[in-house]
């Protein structure tokens, strides 16, 4: 154990031998953690850290129960001693190796990221707005980490500092796709006319400063949480702000799919078109989102991907939800390791999960749907099959560039993954049947 874990240790110990009712040092265990590696914390502490997850459980429990027989009586809410529900599930994430049951989901920190998420069943506006709000703050704190370096000031993880032009590039990509979000749900933040002539030219220091100048303490204490590389390299950062951003619109995609199904069955079918082109518009603004990804370095890249073994993309339940509310995926694809790797999702499809297009198909053949909005929701599943097509070509081009032959992150497939998926369609037959059948 080096002696530079010392301090933090007391701190723990000092935390557990209170039951958990104090302040748990979030910011000491993160500085700690961003300092060597998530992958090369040392035993005595994560051992420690464990500890801190038991006595966390314990006295939970212990507060709710108590909580629970004291809720009649007055004053009962101002207890000092309530504990902090957030240490559990940060731990749980932060201990993902030492569990053995690192993956996907766990190195993006999505249980940290969706604590305070909307239901699904919520309006598709509400749920772009919360889409919207976490891709801005989520790139907001990352144009905050990199111009530290621009300010000869970087912090943890530092190894490999790009040089001013690249870091500035990222700037602008950043600012890219954050304009379209910034435009929906900051009222004042970015010029809608400099956008659509030139965007991403909104200066970046600025717009990310906006954003963070709305952040709650909540959302602070979860950007601050949620960064938690395998390494010291400082572009590890980059490439976990980048998935997340995704995984946040998958999200929004997948949720705004479902309520189109409803929708397709309800009252105003034709309705649907609308929330589809919306899944089209906000898959649209994210592609600038590989350019981005683009700007790592790839050397970088090679060297922390070493610690990611266990967590590949191919695992990430967001996108294949995604997928499966467009068609039914096919036999072959649910059998691929793409579908195997996230078997709840796997469960819910052969479970008979309506799709976008078994549903129009099946309101067109009842005469439920006419024509008009028939092939207006069609057009709308189109567009969001060109964008996908765009999607998946840009993804496959930045795989190559970043690991040509070798295996994928976590020793997937890679590159011939990606090359055998990309002539499947999100709407097969919708493509092959005209508006009315």
């Amino acid at each position: 154990m080096e002696e530079t874990d010392a301090p933090l240790r007391h701190e723990l110990s000092d935390w557990c031998g209170s039951g958990g009712t104090g302040e748990f040092p979030y910011d000491g265990v993160i500085d700690r953690l961003r300092a060597v590696g998530k992958h090369f914390l040392g035993e005595e502490l994560l051992l420690l850290l464990a500890e801190c997850r038991t006595v966390f459980s314990e006295s939970f429990k212990s507060s709710e129960s108590s909580e629970s027989s004291e809720s009649s009586e007055a004053g009962s809410s101002s207890r000092e001693d309530i504990r902090d529900p957030f240490v559990g599930p940060f731990l749980d994430v932060l201990l993902d190796k030492f569990d053995d049951r690192y993956d996907y989901p766990s190195y993006t920190a999505l249980a940290l990221l969706r604590r305070d998420a909307p239901g699904s069943r919520s309006g598709w506006e509400e749920l772009r707005r919360h889409r919207d709000r976490t891709v801005l703050m989520l790139l907001a704190d990352l144009i905050r980490f990199e111009r530290l370096v621009l300010d000869g000031t970087p912090r943890d993880p530092q190894g490999m500092l790009p040089a001013g032009p690249l870091l500035n590039k990222r700037l602008r990509l950043a600012t890219r796709v954050m304009e379209p979000a910034a435009l929906r749900v900051l009222d004042g933040a970015v010029d809608p006319v400099t956008v659509a002539a030139t965007p991403g030219r909104t200066p970046a220091g600025e717009l990310a400063d906006t954003v963070l100048a709305t952040a709650t303490a909540g959302e602070r204490r979860v950007l601050r949480t949620s960064l938690q590389p395998v390494y010291v390299l400082h572009d590890e950062y980059l490439f976990l702000r980048v998935l997340q951003s995704f995984e946040a619109t998958f999200s929004f995609m997948s949720a705004t799919l479902d309520e189109a199904v409803r929708t397709l069955r309800g009252e105003q079918p034709g309705e649907a078109a609308t929330l589809i082109a919306a899944v089209a518009d906000v898959l649209r603004e994210s592609l600038p989102l590989f350019s981005l990804l683009a700007t790592m370095q790839p050397e970088s890249f090679q060297l922390f991907r070493q610690f990611t073994d266990g967590a590949s993309a191919i695992q990430s339940e967001g996108y294949k939800t995604f997928e499966s509310y467009c068609s039914t995926p096919a036999q072959a694809r649910l059998d691929s390791s793409a579908f195997l790797s996230v078997p709840d999702v796997r469960s819910e499809v052969l479970a008979g999960r309506e799709t976008v297009q078994g549903t129009w198909e099946d309101v067109i053949s009842s005469g439920w749907l006419p024509e008009r909005d028939a092939a207006a929701v069609r057009a709308a599943a189109l567009q969001l099959e060109a964008v996908h097509q765009r999607w998946k070509q840009t993804h496959y081009r930045l795989a190559v560039r970043m690991i040509g032959t070798r295996t994928g992150t976590g020793s997937t497939e890679g590159v011939p993954y990606l090359a055998s998926v990309i002539s499947q369609r999100l709407f097969p037959a919708m493509e092959q049947q005209p508006a009315v059948g």
